[in-house]
Protein backbone atom coordinates (compact mmCIF):
# COMPACT_ATOMS: atom_id res chain seq x y z
CA UNK A 1 0.00 0.00 0.00
CA UNK A 2 1.27 3.30 -0.82
CA UNK A 3 0.60 6.89 0.09
CA UNK A 4 -1.85 6.92 -3.06
CA UNK A 5 -4.81 5.25 -0.82
CA UNK A 6 -5.47 8.64 0.91
CA UNK A 7 -5.83 10.87 -2.33
CA UNK A 8 -9.71 10.16 -3.05
CA UNK A 9 -10.38 10.78 0.37
CA UNK A 10 -8.17 13.94 0.66
CA UNK A 11 -9.76 15.41 -2.76
CA UNK A 12 -13.11 14.67 -1.60
CA UNK A 13 -12.32 16.91 1.55
CA UNK A 14 -11.12 19.31 -0.65
CA UNK A 15 -14.15 19.51 -2.44
CA UNK A 16 -16.73 19.78 0.10
CA UNK A 17 -14.70 22.75 1.64
CA UNK A 18 -13.58 24.65 -1.24
CA UNK A 19 -16.41 23.98 -4.52
CA UNK A 20 -13.72 23.50 -6.83
CA UNK A 21 -14.62 20.53 -9.05
CA UNK A 22 -13.21 17.45 -9.06
CA UNK A 23 -10.44 18.16 -11.42
CA UNK A 24 -9.73 21.41 -9.67
CA UNK A 25 -9.17 19.86 -6.26
CA UNK A 26 -7.06 16.59 -7.38
CA UNK A 27 -4.54 19.48 -9.47
CA UNK A 28 -4.12 20.88 -5.65
CA UNK A 29 -3.80 17.97 -3.90
CA UNK A 30 -1.58 16.47 -5.71
CA UNK A 31 1.00 19.56 -6.07
CA UNK A 32 1.57 18.05 -2.23
CA UNK A 33 1.68 14.54 -3.16
CA UNK A 34 5.40 12.48 -2.29
CA UNK A 35 6.62 10.25 -4.80
CA UNK A 36 7.23 7.12 -3.04
CA UNK A 37 6.53 3.41 -2.89
CA UNK A 38 7.78 0.43 -1.88
CA UNK A 39 9.16 -1.03 -4.81
CA UNK A 40 12.53 0.15 -6.15
CA UNK A 41 11.13 0.64 -9.87
CA UNK A 42 8.22 2.16 -8.62
CA UNK A 43 9.86 4.83 -6.59
CA UNK A 44 9.24 8.01 -8.97
CA UNK A 45 6.16 7.35 -9.83
CA UNK A 46 4.31 10.23 -10.29
CA UNK A 47 -0.07 10.91 -10.16
CA UNK A 48 -0.46 13.89 -12.59
CA UNK A 49 -2.54 16.03 -14.75
CA UNK A 50 -0.69 16.52 -18.08
CA UNK A 51 0.57 13.45 -19.62
CA UNK A 52 3.72 14.25 -21.53
CA UNK A 53 5.16 16.66 -18.22
CA UNK A 54 4.12 14.22 -15.94
CA UNK A 55 6.27 11.31 -18.08
CA UNK A 56 8.71 13.75 -18.39
CA UNK A 57 8.97 14.43 -14.36
CA UNK A 58 9.35 10.78 -13.52
CA UNK A 59 12.43 10.99 -15.58
CA UNK A 60 13.85 14.09 -14.27
CA UNK A 61 13.39 12.73 -10.84
CA UNK A 62 15.37 9.08 -11.66
CA UNK A 63 18.37 10.94 -13.63
CA UNK A 64 19.06 13.11 -10.58
CA UNK A 65 17.51 16.13 -12.10
CA UNK A 66 16.56 17.93 -8.47
CA UNK A 67 15.17 21.50 -7.93
CA UNK A 68 17.97 23.71 -6.56
CA UNK A 69 16.05 24.99 -4.04
CA UNK A 70 14.78 21.77 -2.21
CA UNK A 71 17.35 18.84 -3.65
CA UNK A 72 13.27 17.10 -4.14
CA UNK A 73 12.19 16.30 -7.78
CA UNK A 74 10.57 19.16 -9.76
CA UNK A 75 6.74 19.74 -9.53
CA UNK A 76 4.74 19.06 -12.06
CA UNK A 77 3.91 22.76 -12.75
CA UNK A 78 7.39 23.83 -12.61
CA UNK A 79 8.18 20.78 -15.49
CA UNK A 80 5.38 21.81 -17.12
CA UNK A 81 6.24 25.53 -17.40
CA UNK A 82 9.78 24.79 -18.23
CA UNK A 83 8.60 22.32 -20.93
CA UNK A 84 7.07 25.38 -22.14
CA UNK A 85 4.01 25.72 -20.32
CA UNK A 86 0.34 26.40 -22.68
CA UNK A 87 -0.25 26.44 -26.39
CA UNK A 88 -3.15 26.50 -28.28
CA UNK A 89 -4.99 24.17 -30.88
CA UNK A 90 -8.26 24.14 -32.07
CA UNK A 91 -9.79 21.97 -34.27
CA UNK A 92 -12.79 21.69 -36.22
CA UNK A 93 -13.85 19.05 -38.90
CA UNK A 94 -17.37 18.36 -41.08
CA UNK A 95 -17.83 15.17 -43.16
CA UNK A 96 -20.85 16.18 -44.77
CA UNK A 97 -21.30 13.04 -46.24
CA UNK A 98 -21.34 11.04 -43.46
CA UNK A 99 -23.06 13.87 -41.81
CA UNK A 100 -20.18 14.01 -38.83
CA UNK A 101 -19.20 17.00 -37.58
CA UNK A 102 -15.92 16.62 -34.13
CA UNK A 103 -14.05 19.50 -32.33
CA UNK A 104 -10.97 19.34 -30.59
CA UNK A 105 -9.42 21.69 -28.47
CA UNK A 106 -6.02 21.75 -26.91
CA UNK A 107 -4.02 23.77 -24.79
CA UNK A 108 -0.27 22.81 -23.96
CA UNK A 109 2.67 23.58 -25.70
CA UNK A 110 3.73 21.76 -28.73
CA UNK A 111 0.44 19.07 -27.79
CA UNK A 112 0.34 17.98 -31.65
CA UNK A 113 4.18 16.51 -31.23
CA UNK A 114 5.53 14.74 -28.65
CA UNK A 115 8.30 13.57 -29.31
CA UNK A 116 9.77 17.49 -29.82
CA UNK A 117 7.38 18.40 -26.94
CA UNK A 118 9.60 16.08 -24.70
CA UNK A 119 13.31 16.34 -26.78
CA UNK A 120 13.57 19.83 -26.23
CA UNK A 121 12.33 20.03 -22.69
CA UNK A 122 14.74 17.19 -21.61
CA UNK A 123 17.17 19.14 -23.21
CA UNK A 124 16.60 22.40 -21.24
CA UNK A 125 17.30 20.60 -17.79
CA UNK A 126 20.58 19.64 -19.19
CA UNK A 127 19.47 15.81 -20.60
CA UNK A 128 20.14 14.52 -24.09
CA UNK A 129 16.59 12.21 -24.95
CA UNK A 130 17.26 9.41 -27.03
CA UNK A 131 13.80 7.98 -29.25
CA UNK A 132 13.78 5.20 -31.01
CA UNK A 133 11.46 3.17 -33.02
CA UNK A 134 11.00 0.05 -34.83
CA UNK A 135 7.91 -1.74 -37.42
CA UNK A 136 8.32 -5.10 -35.75
CA UNK A 137 6.52 -6.51 -32.51
CA UNK A 138 9.65 -8.71 -31.10
CA UNK A 139 12.21 -5.94 -31.85
CA UNK A 140 10.24 -3.43 -29.82
CA UNK A 141 9.96 -5.73 -26.96
CA UNK A 142 13.55 -6.48 -26.87
CA UNK A 143 13.89 -2.35 -27.04
CA UNK A 144 11.30 -2.02 -24.21
CA UNK A 145 13.23 -4.79 -22.40
CA UNK A 146 16.60 -3.16 -22.75
CA UNK A 147 15.46 0.42 -22.01
CA UNK A 148 13.96 -0.16 -18.84
CA UNK A 149 17.21 -2.25 -17.61
CA UNK A 150 18.39 1.58 -16.64
CA UNK A 151 15.45 2.98 -15.24
CA UNK A 152 11.82 4.46 -16.66
CA UNK A 153 11.07 5.46 -20.03
CA UNK A 154 8.40 7.09 -22.03
CA UNK A 155 6.10 5.03 -24.37
CA UNK A 156 3.71 5.89 -27.24
CA UNK A 157 0.50 4.07 -27.40
CA UNK A 158 -3.15 4.09 -28.65
CA UNK A 159 -4.91 5.49 -25.24
CA UNK A 160 -8.36 3.61 -26.13
CA UNK A 161 -6.28 0.39 -26.26
CA UNK A 162 -5.29 0.62 -22.89
CA UNK A 163 -7.67 -1.93 -20.74
CA UNK A 164 -7.48 0.48 -17.72
CA UNK A 165 -9.02 3.10 -19.42
CA UNK A 166 -11.90 1.50 -20.63
CA UNK A 167 -12.63 3.48 -23.27
CA UNK A 168 -14.89 3.14 -26.58
CA UNK A 169 -13.75 0.54 -28.76
CA UNK A 170 -14.94 3.44 -32.03
CA UNK A 171 -11.58 5.32 -30.56
CA UNK A 172 -9.33 2.98 -30.98
CA UNK A 173 -6.54 4.26 -33.93
CA UNK A 174 -6.98 7.89 -32.86
CA UNK A 175 -5.97 8.35 -28.67
CA UNK A 176 -2.39 9.61 -29.51
CA UNK A 177 -0.71 9.37 -26.01
CA UNK A 178 2.35 8.97 -24.14
CA UNK A 179 2.67 6.51 -20.99
CA UNK A 180 5.87 6.52 -18.30
CA UNK A 181 6.91 2.77 -18.48
CA UNK A 182 8.56 1.25 -15.04
CA UNK A 183 9.30 -2.33 -15.26
CA UNK A 184 7.95 -5.41 -16.83
CA UNK A 185 6.92 -8.31 -14.44
CA UNK A 186 6.42 -11.81 -15.70
CA UNK A 187 3.40 -11.12 -18.14
CA UNK A 188 2.35 -7.78 -16.80
CA UNK A 189 4.05 -3.95 -17.41
CA UNK A 190 4.04 -1.50 -14.89
CA UNK A 191 3.17 2.03 -16.40
CA UNK A 192 2.58 5.22 -14.82
CA UNK A 193 -0.50 7.24 -16.76
CA UNK A 194 -1.63 10.07 -14.69
CA UNK A 195 -3.31 7.83 -12.15
CA UNK A 196 -2.98 8.04 -7.83
CA UNK A 197 -1.05 4.57 -8.68
CA UNK A 198 1.13 2.61 -11.12
CA UNK A 199 -1.42 0.51 -13.00
CA UNK A 200 -0.19 -2.86 -14.08
CA UNK A 201 -1.72 -4.09 -17.43
CA UNK A 202 -1.06 -7.61 -19.40
CA UNK A 203 2.12 -7.39 -22.11
CA UNK A 204 -0.59 -8.40 -25.08
CA UNK A 205 -2.37 -5.23 -24.54
CA UNK A 206 0.76 -3.35 -24.46
CA UNK A 207 2.10 -4.58 -27.69
CA UNK A 208 -1.49 -3.74 -29.36
CA UNK A 209 -1.28 -0.34 -27.52
CA UNK A 210 1.84 0.32 -29.03
CA UNK A 211 1.53 -0.69 -32.01
CA UNK A 212 -1.79 0.44 -33.25
CA UNK A 213 -1.22 4.12 -34.56
CA UNK A 214 1.03 3.47 -37.38
CA UNK A 215 3.44 6.83 -37.46
CA UNK A 216 3.98 6.36 -33.45
CA UNK A 217 4.34 2.81 -34.07
CA UNK A 218 6.64 0.96 -30.90
CA UNK A 219 8.34 4.57 -29.95
CA UNK A 220 10.32 5.03 -26.96
CA UNK A 221 11.77 7.83 -25.38
CA UNK A 222 15.21 7.67 -22.77
CA UNK A 223 17.13 10.08 -21.48
CA UNK A 224 20.62 10.06 -20.35
CA UNK A 225 22.47 10.35 -16.56
CA UNK A 226 21.78 14.76 -15.72
CA UNK A 227 24.69 16.58 -15.46
CA UNK A 228 24.44 18.81 -12.21
CA UNK A 229 22.15 21.15 -10.62
CA UNK A 230 20.25 23.28 -13.18
CA UNK A 231 20.18 26.78 -12.97
CA UNK A 232 16.29 27.83 -12.34
CA UNK A 233 16.57 31.00 -13.48
CA UNK A 234 17.73 30.06 -16.75
CA UNK A 235 14.97 27.41 -16.72
CA UNK A 236 12.35 29.85 -16.23
CA UNK A 237 13.46 32.10 -18.64
CA UNK A 238 14.02 29.26 -21.31
CA UNK A 239 10.65 27.73 -20.63
CA UNK A 240 8.89 30.79 -20.76
CA UNK A 241 10.61 32.02 -24.19
CA UNK A 242 9.80 28.40 -25.50
CA UNK A 243 5.84 29.40 -24.62
CA UNK A 244 6.23 32.71 -26.10
CA UNK A 245 6.94 31.34 -29.43
CA UNK A 246 4.67 28.92 -29.67
CA UNK A 247 1.62 31.37 -28.87
CA UNK A 248 2.93 32.67 -32.26
CA UNK A 249 4.11 30.11 -34.71
CA UNK A 250 2.92 27.53 -36.62
CA UNK A 251 4.44 24.26 -35.79
CA UNK A 252 2.69 22.21 -38.58
CA UNK A 253 2.46 23.15 -42.02
CA UNK A 254 -0.48 23.77 -44.11
CA UNK A 255 -2.73 24.86 -40.69
CA UNK A 256 -1.84 28.19 -39.84
CA UNK A 257 -5.19 28.71 -38.26
CA UNK A 258 -5.28 26.04 -35.57
CA UNK A 259 -2.11 26.24 -33.33
CA UNK A 260 -1.37 30.40 -32.64
CA UNK A 261 -3.84 33.05 -30.20
CA UNK A 262 -5.46 33.56 -34.04
CA UNK A 263 -6.84 30.44 -33.71
CA UNK A 264 -8.86 31.25 -30.80
CA UNK A 265 -10.25 34.67 -32.58
CA UNK A 266 -11.19 32.30 -35.54
CA UNK A 267 -12.87 30.38 -33.50
CA UNK A 268 -15.26 33.26 -31.50
CA UNK A 269 -15.82 34.27 -35.18
CA UNK A 270 -17.36 31.19 -36.63
CA UNK A 271 -19.51 30.06 -33.65
CA UNK A 272 -21.68 32.99 -34.12
CA UNK A 273 -21.17 32.59 -38.09
CA UNK A 274 -23.40 30.93 -40.88
CA UNK A 275 -21.93 29.60 -44.23
CA UNK A 276 -19.70 26.67 -44.52
CA UNK A 277 -17.42 27.46 -41.46
CA UNK A 278 -20.17 28.94 -39.22
CA UNK A 279 -20.88 26.56 -36.11
CA UNK A 280 -24.52 26.64 -37.21
CA UNK A 281 -23.18 24.78 -40.07
CA UNK A 282 -20.90 22.28 -39.15
CA UNK A 283 -22.49 21.32 -35.45
CA UNK A 284 -26.15 21.26 -36.59
CA UNK A 285 -28.79 20.87 -34.08
CA UNK A 286 -28.84 16.97 -32.91
CA UNK A 287 -26.11 14.38 -32.75
CA UNK A 288 -23.52 16.97 -34.32
CA UNK A 289 -24.15 19.55 -31.69
CA UNK A 290 -24.22 16.93 -28.78
CA UNK A 291 -20.79 16.24 -29.92
CA UNK A 292 -19.35 19.66 -29.91
CA UNK A 293 -20.46 20.86 -26.86
CA UNK A 294 -19.51 17.32 -24.85
CA UNK A 295 -16.06 17.76 -26.58
CA UNK A 296 -15.86 21.16 -25.83
CA UNK A 297 -16.03 19.91 -22.26
CA UNK A 298 -14.02 17.19 -21.71
CA UNK A 299 -10.89 18.71 -23.57
CA UNK A 300 -10.92 22.08 -21.77
CA UNK A 301 -11.19 20.38 -18.17
CA UNK A 302 -10.99 17.05 -18.51
CA UNK A 303 -8.14 15.47 -21.17
CA UNK A 304 -5.00 15.41 -19.97
CA UNK A 305 -5.23 19.39 -18.95
CA UNK A 306 -5.57 19.54 -15.11
CA UNK A 307 -8.50 21.72 -15.85
CA UNK A 308 -9.20 24.98 -17.66
CA UNK A 309 -7.61 24.41 -20.55
CA UNK A 310 -3.91 24.30 -18.96
CA UNK A 311 -3.89 27.73 -17.71
CA UNK A 312 -3.88 26.91 -14.25
CA UNK A 313 -1.74 24.52 -14.18
CA UNK A 314 0.40 26.82 -15.66
CA UNK A 315 -0.17 29.86 -13.53
CA UNK A 316 1.05 27.63 -10.41
CA UNK A 317 4.45 27.33 -12.38
CA UNK A 318 4.49 31.31 -12.65
CA UNK A 319 3.71 31.68 -8.99
CA UNK A 320 6.33 28.79 -7.71
CA UNK A 321 8.99 30.52 -10.32
CA UNK A 322 8.26 33.96 -8.58
CA UNK A 323 8.12 32.79 -5.17
CA UNK A 324 11.49 31.33 -5.91
CA UNK A 325 13.33 33.82 -7.61
CA UNK A 326 11.28 36.87 -5.56
CA UNK A 327 9.95 37.95 -8.94
CA UNK A 328 6.40 39.84 -8.74
CA UNK A 329 6.17 40.17 -12.58
CA UNK A 330 5.58 36.66 -12.45
CA UNK A 331 3.36 36.27 -9.61
CA UNK A 332 1.23 39.10 -11.64
CA UNK A 333 1.26 36.95 -14.12
CA UNK A 334 0.43 34.00 -12.54
CA UNK A 335 -2.66 35.99 -11.13
CA UNK A 336 -3.38 36.55 -14.89
CA UNK A 337 -3.35 33.07 -16.01
CA UNK A 338 -4.89 31.49 -13.04
CA UNK A 339 -8.84 33.90 -13.84
CA UNK A 340 -8.13 32.95 -17.54
CA UNK A 341 -8.19 29.00 -15.97
CA UNK A 342 -11.38 29.83 -14.46
CA UNK A 343 -12.97 31.68 -17.33
CA UNK A 344 -11.90 28.51 -19.70
CA UNK A 345 -13.42 26.02 -16.86
CA UNK A 346 -16.40 28.13 -16.74
CA UNK A 347 -16.67 28.17 -20.59
CA UNK A 348 -16.68 24.46 -20.49
CA UNK A 349 -19.25 24.44 -17.72
CA UNK A 350 -21.51 26.50 -20.16
CA UNK A 351 -21.38 24.05 -22.93
CA UNK A 352 -23.07 21.52 -20.40
CA UNK A 353 -25.70 24.03 -19.35
CA UNK A 354 -26.93 23.04 -15.68
CA UNK A 355 -30.33 24.46 -17.02
CA UNK A 356 -30.66 21.34 -19.72
CA UNK A 357 -31.10 18.03 -17.55
CA UNK A 358 -29.72 15.88 -20.60
CA UNK A 359 -26.61 17.95 -20.98
CA UNK A 360 -25.91 18.50 -17.16
CA UNK A 361 -25.81 14.64 -16.73
CA UNK A 362 -23.45 14.38 -19.79
CA UNK A 363 -21.11 17.13 -17.70
CA UNK A 364 -21.80 14.59 -14.35
CA UNK A 365 -20.69 11.58 -16.26
CA UNK A 366 -17.27 13.38 -17.48
CA UNK A 367 -16.55 14.26 -13.67
CA UNK A 368 -17.26 10.70 -12.44
CA UNK A 369 -15.37 9.33 -15.10
CA UNK A 370 -12.26 11.35 -14.10
CA UNK A 371 -12.75 10.37 -10.56
CA UNK A 372 -12.87 6.78 -11.32
CA UNK A 373 -9.68 6.73 -13.79
CA UNK A 374 -7.66 8.57 -11.08
CA UNK A 375 -8.14 5.99 -8.15
CA UNK A 376 -9.20 2.62 -7.95
CA UNK A 377 -12.36 2.66 -10.48
CA UNK A 378 -13.21 -0.88 -11.88
CA UNK A 379 -13.15 -1.45 -15.40
CA UNK A 380 -16.60 -2.43 -15.54
CA UNK A 381 -17.46 1.06 -13.88
CA UNK A 382 -15.79 3.36 -15.91
CA UNK A 383 -17.52 1.03 -19.28
CA UNK A 384 -20.93 2.01 -17.16
CA UNK A 385 -20.37 5.42 -17.63
CA UNK A 386 -19.17 5.33 -21.17
CA UNK A 387 -22.51 3.41 -21.95
CA UNK A 388 -24.63 6.43 -20.17
CA UNK A 389 -22.74 8.85 -22.30
CA UNK A 390 -24.15 6.65 -25.19
CA UNK A 391 -27.63 6.34 -24.12
CA UNK A 392 -27.68 10.12 -23.52
CA UNK A 393 -26.06 10.85 -26.58
CA UNK A 394 -28.84 8.66 -28.21
CA UNK A 395 -31.68 10.22 -26.89
CA UNK A 396 -29.67 13.88 -28.04
CA UNK A 397 -30.41 12.45 -31.73
CA UNK A 398 -33.90 11.31 -31.64
CA UNK A 399 -34.82 14.37 -29.61
CA UNK A 400 -32.40 16.87 -28.75
CA UNK A 401 -33.00 18.90 -25.76
CA UNK A 402 -32.76 22.14 -27.04
CA UNK A 403 -35.23 24.34 -29.62
CA UNK A 404 -33.55 25.25 -32.94
CA UNK A 405 -34.20 28.92 -31.40
CA UNK A 406 -32.33 27.78 -28.37
CA UNK A 407 -29.63 26.56 -29.82
CA UNK A 408 -29.11 29.72 -31.75
CA UNK A 409 -29.19 31.80 -27.68
CA UNK A 410 -26.55 28.87 -26.65
CA UNK A 411 -23.86 29.76 -29.39
CA UNK A 412 -24.43 33.14 -28.90
CA UNK A 413 -23.54 32.57 -25.26
CA UNK A 414 -20.80 30.37 -26.03
CA UNK A 415 -19.70 33.34 -28.80
CA UNK A 416 -19.90 35.89 -25.64
CA UNK A 417 -17.59 33.56 -23.52
CA UNK A 418 -14.71 33.01 -26.45
CA UNK A 419 -14.82 36.54 -27.62
CA UNK A 420 -14.06 37.94 -23.85
CA UNK A 421 -11.27 35.08 -23.89
CA UNK A 422 -9.27 35.98 -26.70
CA UNK A 423 -9.25 39.58 -24.82
CA UNK A 424 -8.54 38.04 -22.20
CA UNK A 425 -5.63 35.55 -23.73
CA UNK A 426 -4.42 38.35 -26.13
CA UNK A 427 -3.70 40.65 -22.98
CA UNK A 428 -2.20 37.78 -21.13
CA UNK A 429 0.34 37.57 -24.03
CA UNK A 430 1.59 40.95 -24.06
CA UNK A 431 2.40 40.79 -20.03
CA UNK A 432 4.17 37.21 -20.68
CA UNK A 433 5.96 38.78 -23.34
CA UNK A 434 7.22 41.92 -21.57
CA UNK A 435 8.49 39.55 -18.66
CA UNK A 436 10.04 37.07 -21.15
CA UNK A 437 12.35 40.22 -22.36
CA UNK A 438 13.65 41.35 -19.33
CA UNK A 439 14.14 38.18 -17.50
Amino acid sequence: MTVRKHLKRLVRERMTKTGECYTTSRRQVLRHAPGTHADPALRWHFPGNVPAATALRVLLAHAGVVDPRTSMPFSEAMVFGIAGGIGVGVCAFRYAKEDFSSFFIAGRHLWVDDAVYLTQAAGRFGLTASVQETGGGKTADKQLRAALADGPCIAWVDMAQLPHRALPAMWQGGCYHVVTMYKIDGDRAWIGDLTDAPVAIPLGDLAKARGRIKKQKHRLLTVGAGHGTPDLRGLVRDGLAACRDGLTRTPKKGYPNMFSLDAFATWAERIGAGGEHGWATIFPRGANLWRCLTSMHQFIDHYGTGGGLCRPLFAEFLEEAGKAGNDPRLRKLAGTYAGIGEAWSALAKAALPDDVPLLRQARACHVRYAELFAGSGSVDEKRAVWAELDQLAARAQDDFPLSERECADLRQQLQHRVQALVVQEQEAFAELSSVVDVL
